[in-house]
């Protein structure tokens, strides 16, 4: 498969471009961590390649990282979350993030419990799920929210490849 770059055709495998980045990188990690939802080392991978998809926009465009990371969570809320677990799996315990509510997160936050209750990736308001929901990697943030983090994962991968301009090289 070749990808338009400019105007010429590029290999695939070229991850400074962002639509091969999605394709060959982002997308079938998330299809992985979809087949196996417990699975921690799933998890956190996709969270750490769905946040540094960042880093492949602000090479085209010939920006930061942190712009782009702020450019993408101003139009994909769930993309501070997927950052917020990509740098606690990181680095143990993420002291900074533009979410001050998130700061705190640890790496062993991230449990295996129940799916979500809802399609929206939500749970009931007390933290609860239907006793039947699938078996998945959670985790509650510092702010008290629970999140099923394969929905998130899937939700923030949907939104970014909805937003054509973060793949105009």
């Amino acid at each position: 498969m070749e990808y338009l770059v400019g105007s010429e055709y590029a290999p695939t495998m070229a991850f400074s471009n962002p639509q091969v980045y999605m394709d060959e990188l982002a997308s079938p990690l998330c299809r992985r961590f979809e087949a196996e939802p417990s699975a921690y080392e799933l998890a956190i991978s996709t969270c750490i390649i769905l946040y540094h998809f960042a880093d492949v926009v602000a090479y085209v465009r010939s920006s930061t990282p942190h712009a782009i990371a702020e450019e993408i969570a101003a139009q994909v809320p769930a993309f501070h979350t997927v950052r917020a677990i990509a740098n606690a799996g990181k680095h143990v315990e993420l002291t900074r993030h533009p979410k001050s509510e998130l700061i705190g997160l640890r790496a062993e936050h991230l449990l295996r419990g129940k799916g979500a209750a809802f399609s929206d990736g939500t749970y009931y308001s007390d933290g609860t799920t239907h006793s039947d929901a699938r078996e998945t990697v959670v985790v509650e943030t510092p702010d008290g929210k629970k999140h099923d983090v394969l929905h998130v994962c899937t939700s923030v991968l949907a939104a970014l490849k909805a937003h054509s301009e973060f793949f105009h090289v």
